[in-house]
């Protein structure tokens, strides 16, 4: 008797007897229909299983950092959560601890002036000052709202200067992308646990940045472990003075882009002729 045609789900290829997953795409060959037993599965296999997903991943990076980093960049990555939705899960979670835990925010004030004295200058002729102020607030509002998208932003600096501070160590930049995505996980997990501390005992946040370049260096060390100790935390060292200097940088850089989209939103009609005028 002939066996059914038994072909992948995703892609429609060929299987053979027996095959858990397709040769061609990789997708299990055991499909089955969505309900809510699937999707508690789902979402143990995928978050709390012991051999994979996030806290396995969490774990590896708190209990043997380097030794995890250097084997993802070698290839073991299977049991692995994805570095970037790492981040972004993490760093949606303290902004969800914060935004319950801060509670509701201040008032504004009713009357709707901008404490300035700005709108009694000269450039008041030119550029609508309230507006202005407004749209560099909710921009600024918007990204304490979205902490995963504010570290992601600053995460490529921060590989870049961890590239230029261990240059003579092989790895390339994309490399330090990963690298950097996993050690700002391993802070970001930290993190959540200082918010609670902060909210519940007054403890500083700023202990907590010692605590992340603490962590970051041990992890390297380890990372590096035929490389002579010092040498690492000098280099660690100097790689984080190259962030708060890039970082600087590309800060200036982008108030500078957002404050002339800002001017030529709510500059007046008049103000591009006037300022090449003189």
């Amino acid at each position: 008797m002939n066996q059914p045609d038994k072909r992948c789900k995703n892609c429609s290829q060929h299987l053979l007897l027996h095959q858990k997953f397709c040769h061609e795409c990789g997708q299990k060959t055991a499909t089955h229909r969505i309900d809510f037993h699937f999707l508690i599965h789902e979402i143990q296999h995928g978050i709390f299983h012991v051999d994979g997903g996030i806290i396995y991943t969490l774990k590896e990076l708190f209990t043997r950092p380097g030794h995890t980093l250097r084997e993802y960049l070698a290839g073991k990555r299977q049991q692995h959560f994805k570095p970037l939705t790492l981040v972004l899960i993490l760093g949606s979670l303290c902004a969800l601890f914060q935004y319950f835990l801060k509670g509701k925010k201040e008032q504004a004030d009713p009357s709707g002036n901008i404490s300035t004295n700005l709108s009694q200058q000269d450039a008041s002729k030119y550029i609508d000052l309230k507006g202005l102020v407004e749209y560099c607030k909710e921009i600024y509002e918007w990204l304490a709202n979205h902490f995963a998208f504010t570290v992601l932003l600053m995460i490529p600096v921060a590989a870049l200067a961890f590239y230029l501070g261990f240059r003579k160590y092989r790895y390339n930049y994309p490399e330090w992308l990963v690298i950097m995505l996993f050690l700002t996980g391993q802070s970001l997990a930290v993190y959540i646990v200082f918010i609670f501390l902060n909210h519940f005992a007054g403890i500083d946040n700023s202990l907590f940045y010692w605590v992340s370049w603490g962590m970051i260096t041990v992890s390297l060390m380890q990372f590096f472990n035929d490389k002579r100790k010092r040498n690492v935390i000098f280099r660690s060292m100097w790689s984080m003075f190259l962030t708060y200097m890039l970082s600087l940088v590309y800060l200036f850089f982008a108030i500078t882009v957002i404050l002339l989209i800002g001017v030529c939103r709510y500059g007046y009609n008049n103000i591009i002729p006037d300022l090449f005028n003189g």
